[in-house]
C-alpha cells in the first residue's frame, strides 16, 4: 500500500501517478471548472462586461478608466498557460492551441491527463490557480477575515469554504483553521468601538456570527463589560469577551 502524493492518505491499489481515486476525481472537477466557469467569467471581467459585488457611483477624478481589468488579465494568462502546458503533454502541437481548444483537448483525454506521471504536481499547481481565480471572482462582501499572515502580518481574507490561504504579499501558505485559531487567541487583545449592530457586522466579517440583539441583551444583563463612550448607544467592546459569551451561548 502506498500514499497518495496529494492528500497523503493510504491508497489501494496504487495508481501509476500516485493520486488516489478521490484526488483524481477532484482534480478532474477543477479542470472542468477552470474552462467551463472561471475563464469565461474572468474574461468578462477583464473586458469590463461584468463586475464583482455591488455597483456604486464613483466620482470622476479626471482619469479615464483602463479599458481592461489588468488583475483579471494576469489570472487569465496564468490559467491559459496551465491549460497550454497540459494540452502540450498530450501532443506537442496542442500547446499552441487557444485556451478553449486546449481545454477541449484536455477534456477529451481524461485517461491520459489523469495518468500523467506529473499529475500530482499539475493538480497542486491547478489548485493554486483555482484559489486565486475564486478569490477574484468572489464579491468582497462575501469574503471573511480569518486573521493575519504569521510571516508578514498582512490581513488574511478568504472565502468561507477555503481550506488553505496564500499570502498575496510574502506567498506564505497555511491552513485556514490554524490561522483562525491564532486569530481567536488574540481576540482578547482587540477592542472595537461602535454600536452593537456595528460590532456584530465586524465579527461577521471574521466568520464569527452573533446578532446585535444578543450583544444588547448581554449588555443589559451585565454579562459584557463594555465601556460606554460619549456617543449614544456606542461602546468600547472587547472582542474576546464577545466570542467567549458566544461560545457559552452555543
Amino acid at each position: 500500500m502506498t500514499d497518495c502524493q496529494h492528500c497523503h492518505k493510504p491508497m489501494k491499489p496504487a495508481a501509476a501517478n500516485m493520486l488516489c481515486a478521490n484526488c483524481r476525481e477532484t482534480y478532474w472537477q477543477l479542470i472542468h471548472q477552470l474552462g467551463h466557469v472561471q475563464l469565461p467569467a474572468l474574461r468578462s471581467i477583464m473586458l469590463r462586461q461584468a463586475h464583482i459585488g455591488t455597483t456604486g457611483h464613483t466620482p470622476n477624478k479626471g482619469n479615464a478608466p483602463l479599458p481592461i481589468d489588468t488583475h483579471a488579465q494576469d489570472l487569465i494568462a496564468e490559467s491559459e498557460a496551465w491549460l497550454a502546458e497540459q494540452a502540450g503533454k498530450i501532443r506537442p502541437q496542442y500547446a499552441d492551441y487557444r485556451w478553449q481548444k486546449a481545454w477541449c483537448a484536455i477534456i477529451s483525454n481524461r485517461h491520459t491527463i489523469l495518468n500523467m506521471s506529473t499529475a500530482a504536481d499539475d493538480y497542486t499547481a491547478l489548485e493554486h490557480i483555482i484559489r486565486r481565480n475564486e478569490q477574484a471572482l468572489t464579491p468582497e462582501e462575501a469574503m471573511v477575515i480569518i486573521g493575519t499572515c504569521p510571516k508578514c502580518g498582512h490581513q488574511a481574507a478568504s472565502t468561507p469554504q477555503a481550506e488553505t490561504w496564500t499570502c498575496p504579499d510574502c506567498k506564505w501558505q497555511g491552513g485556514v483553521q490554524a490561522i483562525k485559531a491564532e486569530r481567536d487567541n488574540k481576540l482578547w487583545q482587540l477592542e472595537y468601538t461602535g454600536k452593537p449592530v456595528e460590532v456584530a457586522r465586524y465579527l461577521a466579517k471574521m466568520d464569527i456570527h452573533c446578532t446585535s440583539d444578543q450583544i444588547r441583551q448581554w449588555l443589559t444583563r451585565g454579562k459584557l463589560h463594555a465601556t460606554p463612550t460619549k456617543h449614544k448607544g456606542e461602546y468600547v467592546f472587547n472582542l474576546g469577551e464577545i466570542t467567549a459569551m458566544l461560545d457559552c451561548h452555543n
